[in-house]
């Protein structure tokens, strides 16, 4: 009895109570079943309920510098983004390079490296993707071959300076919450700008030699490539009308697979002899766009426009809405365009499905079709939702544009934007400059300039409140503050204490070396399947326990993990910017894992190579 009461000492039960809710929360990061900020906010949640963490200590990391600074540097990106001096950049730079693939792919990374380091990478791929894909389109390069490199060259080169990426300044106020130095604006550009080079070709002679070649159509790259869900309404005067319900003849015909064919809420068996289609019957299908549309074209056949159709299946109410349908279209005022819509990390549509968010009440667009990472079947308007999920969208212009001002969304094409003033372009510039000379100078710290800065981006108008509220990725928020909380668990369970003495036994037998790089891995394997910025704060405990018992230079660790957290590029769920540009490329997961592996293997070589040269090992 002694010794089980010894076990379930209050103590063991925490950590027990912590590991569980750990490997929970990365289990749920990978499935992506749930918003990432979700599971952060449910891992808090837990920690709270088990009493492992007090209110006071779960909820700190919303008001930790960290957090704060993010904030604040992602409202900076978004007052450049809103200029339009990236978009001006970036046509002036690319359109006169495109009918060279490879001297296009080159311009590119070289352009965003650039951008990346002082603007947020995020804001920088938002920007360029478009672009990006309208030279692929006027010029026929593949734009599978230009957008990777492109995305992973943003990261890349936000390794470069302090502002230069989320992971940076976490790291950054981190160690600086713990009585350590931090980064300085530009040290870690020193292991930044040779994995530059190295990075960049690599990607440009050897890796890109591993992507998709697909053309680019009209709409996006994608359209005949990669598999879309779509749903049809037979119409009351469709000649598809006592059409005998055969998917072998539809499949030879258009090239499309017939997943399910419902009347009212009942579903037919496609097997059946003898059954015909009838006024409102409901086609699900799965095929490439181009094949789609051309069902479509034909007649007899609508698109299901839900929020437009009624949400009752019932045969007289589809009918009604079909009648409805050229009324329906006409109200928008330039008759109805379309885009292709990436559900990004942040949007509260993911694990939730169309209808029940309403997206066509709320954002004055419909859906027609549906394409996500992998195979999916039945109806778009019932399908939960995913990030990277690519959205098929019709709607006016305006509609387009605040979808793609939205966190929420990325969209892949080119939505007109009205013109800034080039005296607010002026004055945002001037605001940016003026936070990087404040921190370079250390008059101030990163959290304190960058906040100033976007006192002062509002007091001269060049941002309202809404946009600057807009700005925040809260996503990101929710996240850091979940990972921090985390590893306030770990610190204070015990478990960064039991994993520092293992790791201490190590170093009586492995040199420094051999420590430094156990967590630059262990933070590239860790961010290849949940968020980078959220990596640091699991590890960063660990790293500053382990230099107290060995003797080891803190600084030297965070800076393995910092460079180890960003230099993941195998898995496209890593990294914001590689869902962005996930759709628009026509990507599988294999070709990140092809380009990605010996580029992750190239970078953790030169930073296990440098980081000893530039910061001491042992104390």
């Amino acid at each position: 009895m002694n010794e089980l009461e010894a076990v379930l000492t209050a103590q063991n039960l925490k950590m027990a109570a912590t590991i569980i809710i750990l490997f929970a929360a990365i289990y749920s990061f990978v499935r992506e079943k749930i918003p990432a900020d979700l599971t952060a906010l449910l891992a808090v949640l837990g920690l709270l309920l088990t009493g492992v963490l007090t209110p006071g200590e779960a909820f700190a990391g919303f008001s930790h510098p960290a957090t704060v600074a993010v904030a604040a540097v992602l409202i900076l990106s978004a007052a450049i983004e809103k200029t339009g001096a990236l978009s001006f950049l970036a046509r002036r730079v690319l359109l006169p390079l495109g009918h060279s693939e490879i001297l296009l792919t080159a311009a590119v990374m070289l352009v965003i490296g650039a951008l990346s380091a002082f603007v947020n990478n995020t804001a920088a791929v938002a920007v360029f993707i478009p672009i990006v894909l309208d030279v692929c389109r006027r010029t026929n390069i593949s734009p599978g071959r230009v957008l990777m490199p492109m995305s992973h060259a943003a990261t890349i080169g936000g390794m470069c300076t302090l502002v230069g990426t989320s992971t940076n300044l976490v790291a950054h106020e981190y160690a600086r919450a713990n009585g350590l130095a931090g980064f300085s604006m530009f040290e870690l550009g020193k292991i930044g700008l040779p994995m530059i080079v190295v990075g960049y070709a690599y990607m440009l002679f050897v890796g890109r030699l591993f992507l998709p070649k697909n053309e680019s159509t009209e709409l996006t790259a994608t359209d005949k490539t990669e598999d879309y869900l779509a749903e049809f309404i037979v119409t009351e005067d469709s000649a598809w009308k006592n059409r005998n319900i055969d998917a072998k003849k539809l499949a030879n015909d258009f090239d499309i697979e017939l997943t399910e064919v419902f009347r009212t809420e009942t579903e037919l068996n496609l097997d059946e002899a003898d059954r015909n289609y009838a006024a409102a019957d409901s086609l699900r299908v799965r095929g490439t766009l181009d094949n789609i549309f051309k069902l479509w074209s034909g007649g007899g056949l609508v698109f299901y426009r839900p929020g437009v159709q009624t949400s009752a299946d019932d045969e007289d109410n589809l009918l009604e809405a079909v009648a409805s349908e050229n009324k329906t279209r006409a109200t928008f005022k330039d008759g109805g365009k379309l885009a292709e819509v990436v559900v990004l990390p942040p949007s509260g549509l993911i694990g939730r499905t169309l209808k029940e968010t309403r997206f066509a009440e709320r954002y004055d667009a419909v859906v027609l079709a549906l394409r996500r990472r992998g195979a999916a079947r039945g109806r778009p308007s019932t399908t939960p939702l995913h990030a990277g999920d690519v959205l098929v969208v019709e709607g006016a212009s305006e509609a387009l544009r605040a979808l793609a001002d939205s966190q929420s969304f990325l969209v892949i094409g080119d939505v007109p934007r009205p013109e800034q003033a080039s005296g607010k372009v002026l004055i945002t510039l001037l605001t940016l400059l003026g936070v990087m000379t404040l921190v370079v100078s250390g008059f101030v710290p990163i959290v304190t300039a960058a906040v100033a800065g976007c006192a002062v981006l509002v007091l001269t108008k060049c941002l309202r409140l809404r946009e600057l509220y807009g700005a925040i990725n809260l996503s990101i928020v929710f996240l850091l503050a979940g990972s921090l909380a985390l590893g306030a668990a770990l610190d204070k369970s015990g478990i960064t204490q039991i994993i520092a003495d293992g790791l201490s036994h190590l170093h009586g037998a492995a040199s420094p070396f051999v420590i430094v790089a156990v967590f630059l891995f262990a933070a590239i394997i860790i961010s290849e399947f949940m968020s980078n910025s959220g990596t640091v704060p699991l590890l960063a405990p660990i790293a500053i326990s382990v230099a107290a018992k060995t003797g080891l230079e803190p600084m030297a660790l965070i800076a393995a993990i910092t460079f180890g957290s960003t230099a993941a590029f195998a898995m496209p769920i890593g990294y914001q910017t590689s869902l962005m540009i996930y759709g628009g490329g026509g990507y599988r997961v294999k070709d990140f894992v092809r380009m990605g592996i010996v580029l992750d293997v190239l970078l953790a070589i030169l930073a296990l190579i440098l980081i000893p040269y530039f910061w001491q090992l042992t104390r």
